[in-house]
């Protein structure tokens, strides 16, 4: 069985090195039906073939494909052609796929003798998805989320906070999915007058840097800034190109803060963002992107909460 593993695992690092040079002559991406399914569904197909003399059972077929979907993840890791944040986003489907591969090469080979025939069908799908694919273009997904927390501070106080959030310490920052995948955690924001207008500079880990265009403000009650993105906002490596922001996949426009007094000393803190998706698996990304950004929303009005009651206090 190992074998089969191996080779299962080494048909997904050959298949994700032929994508990442893909677009140069097919103009499919990596983030595409082709590969994200097509590929892990031929991998699931190559464990479950090499049980074939074993019978496998049910089990067998969903997650005996799982140990070479890993070791692909992990040869991708090795060899530098995904990042940390990409490979932990993929691999749910990843295993989805590969188990619905292993289902349907072990029923083949239930029901049927045509388990090689089969097989070397499967191994040639992720290129058939290729040259379809194409004439199916990408859909933007615009997306809108609010986040919301209530606050033990007046909506001065934390209004301050928000236009001058210097020197943020990661202990003041909770634990978070969106940081342990290696997502930068954000270092500073603050609010500056500028010979266009206000304009709002963001500093994250690793060199990540960007500015906001304040398009709306009213004190003390709401503000909402429009990102700006360069090509030097995000240093080489210091985030995953697959998902980076202002790139093909996904773009944030901008941000809103609200603040909404409960009583005299309570507040909700709200934040609205806009932002697109765009891949070939919007099904899949979408809910990813909602995640990850519901996820960083709530850590950022937890750091405003905890220094505006600090401060209030």
């Amino acid at each position: 069985m190992m074998l089969w593993v191996v080779f299962g695992a080494a048909y997904g690092l050959v298949m994700r090195v032929f994508f990442g040079y893909a677009p140069h002559f097919f103009g499919v991406q990596v983030v595409s039906i082709a590969f994200m399914l097509g590929t892990p569904f031929a991998i699931g197909a190559i464990v479950i073939y090499g049980l074939r003399d074993t019978k496998p059972s049910i089990g067998n077929m969903i997650f005996a494909p799982w140990l070479s979907i890993l070791l692909a993840l992990i040869g991708s890791a090795v060899v530098l052609v995904e990042g940390s944040v990409c490979i932990v986003l993929a691999s749910p489907l990843f295993f989805v796929a590969s188990s619905i591969g292993g289902l349907i090469m072990g029923f083949v080979l239930r029901w049927t003798n045509k388990g090689t025939a089969t097989l070397n069908s499967i191994l040639a799908l992720p290129i058939m998805l290729m040259l379809v694919e194409p004439a199916a273009p990408q859909q933007p997904q615009l997306l809108e989320d609010r986040v919301s927390i209530e606050v033990a501070a007046s909506p001065h106080r934390i209004w301050k906070e928000i236009l001058n959030a210097r020197n943020i310490r990661r202990e003041e920052l909770p634990s978070n999915f969106t940081h342990w995948i290696g997502v930068p955690r954000p270092v500073e924001g603050v609010n500056m007058m500028t010979p266009e207008g206000e304009v709002r500079y963001s500093k994250w880990e690793r060199g990540v840097n960007f500015s906001a265009l304040v398009t709306e403000r009213i004190e003390d009650h709401s503000i909402t800034w429009r990102y700006r993105f360069t090509p030097n906002s995000f240093p080489e490596g210091s985030l995953d190109e697959h998902v980076k922001i202002g790139g093909q996949y996904f773009d944030l426009y901008d941000t809103t803060f609200n603040l909404v007094p409960i009583s005299a000393n309570v507040t909700k803190l709200e934040i609205v963002s806009h932002y697109r998706v765009m891949t070939d698996v919007n099904f899949y990304g979408v809910p990813i992107a909602r995640f990850i950004a519901n996820d960083f929303m709530s850590t950022i009005l937890r750091l405003y909460k905890l220094r505006s009651e600090q401060s209030a206090s």
